[in-house]
């Protein structure tokens, strides 16, 4: 069963994970190769729907956190062990996104990533 705790994380981590997506350098070659794909497939086809998902972060705000409450709560009727190393990820991901948010409230002096245009 999902506890509260739960559902926030999902919440946090579902941000995380759309933004790492859209603005990670990490998956900025992955990002590009799926807009250019986008951009040559019908949007009527299976493939094209499919490739508008993973390129609208909008669209993602739906689908993540339904896939991340599916991970928490498939795992728990599998295996406890594997329930709680999704939960870990959860977690970890909801951690992270807070820390971002809470860096953005921060003064500038203070950020760990400082806005260059800020004065």
């Amino acid at each position: 069963m999902l506890t509260t705790l739960d559902f926030l994380a999902v919440i946090f981590a579902s941000a995380a994970v759309i933004d790492v997506w859209h603005k990670g350098s990490i998956f900025e070659t992955a990002r590009v190769y799926a807009q250019a794909l986008q951009d040559v497939t019908p949007p009527e086809t299976l493939k094209g729907r499919l490739l508008e998902l993973l390129n609208c972060p909008y669209c993602k705000s739906y689908h993540v956190p339904v896939y991340l409450c599916l991970g928490l709560v498939l795992t728990q009727w599998i295996n406890v062990y594997a329930a709680d190393i999704v939960r870990a990820v959860v977690y970890g991901l909801a951690a992270t996104r807070i820390g971002n948010l809470i860096n953005d409230l921060l003064p500038n002096r203070l950020r760990y990533l400082p806005d260059p245009y800020e004065g």
